[in-house]
């Protein structure tokens, strides 16, 4: 019995010493580095609304307005004190018609002849699928318009 336990002592012992001499390396490296994040504003849409074409009115009312919510705006942001979105269109639109823009419910903002924030707060993070909303309005005493190409440019800031 005093054998065996000294053959298994004998064992765990080297073990033991096996054990530690891998444990001890023999040669360490280190490497530094920095990391950042820098400041994020993206944003982007799903494509290009229909065209809008106002056909119609009611008999003593003005041309009755024309909508489209095709399409829909992803954003992303990591400013902590919040973002916002501005909407501007070009070229400008002649007196007597109006091009508004409703981002996501955030309310319709006139975006016919000035930049406008369309959403005046955004909360860091990312969120996609958000619903853009025209609507395209004429007075009668306004007239026809031939065919303008227009350009909406949203744009993401940081507050």
């Amino acid at each position: 019995m005093k054998k065996l336990t000294m053959v298994l002592a004998i064992g765990a012992m080297s073990i033991l010493l096996v054990g530690s001499a891998y444990a001890q390396p023999t040669d360490v490296v280190t490497q530094t580095f920095s990391l950042e994040v820098a400041s994020i504003y993206k944003i982007d849409v799903s494509g290009d609304p229909a065209d809008m074409t106002i056909t119609d009115a009611v008999p003593g009312s003005d041309p009755t307005p024309v909508t489209d919510a095709t399409t829909t705006y992803d954003i992303t942001h990591n400013d902590a004190d919040g973002a916002k979105i501005t909407a501007s269109l070009l070229p400008v639109l002649a007196d007597g018609y109006t091009l508004t823009i409703n981002l996501d419910g955030n309310g319709a903002v006139d975006i016919s002849k000035t930049t406008e924030d369309a959403v005046s707060s955004v909360a860091a993070g990312a969120s996609s699928g958000n619903t853009i909303e025209y609507e395209f309005s004429a007075t009668a005493a306004a007239g026809p318009l031939a065919s303008v190409s227009e350009t909406v440019t949203l744009t993401v800031v940081g507050l």
